[in-house]
């Protein structure tokens, strides 16, 4: 599978939800995609964030990690805000949801 769309991110997180305490309920109901990330972690790979807010108010970040077109899908903290790359690409799933939002959150953190 290639991630080109919302659509395949959201598929993608359906078939490789971490099993941590995330419901797939959750993903289906409550996400929102933040967009392209150059790094994730201390990690030298790109790839897209989503945030799930569980029917509870617990809220989670998932990265999809992309390893050369073989994706991971992994829990964490915070987002990387200072390496957001959404405005460099016209592309949709890498702006996310809220462009706007993540642009200034980005700036903030550099």
């Amino acid at each position: 599978m290639h991630i080109r769309t919302r659509d395949n991110l959201i598929e993608f997180l359906e078939n490789n939800l971490p099993t941590n305490g995330v419901h797939l309920r959750a993903l289906l109901n409550h996400n929102e995609n933040l967009g392209g990330f150059s790094q994730i972690f201390s990690l030298t790979n790109s790839g897209w964030i989503v945030k799930i807010k569980s029917k509870y108010g617990n809220i989670y970040y998932v990265a999809v990690i992309d390893k050369y077109f073989n994706y991971a899908a992994v829990l964490l903290g915070d987002p990387p805000w200072e390496h957001w790359i959404g405005d460099q690409s016209g592309n949709p799933l890498y702006l996310g949801d809220k462009p706007e939002e993540y642009k200034m959150l980005r700036n903030k953190e550099l």
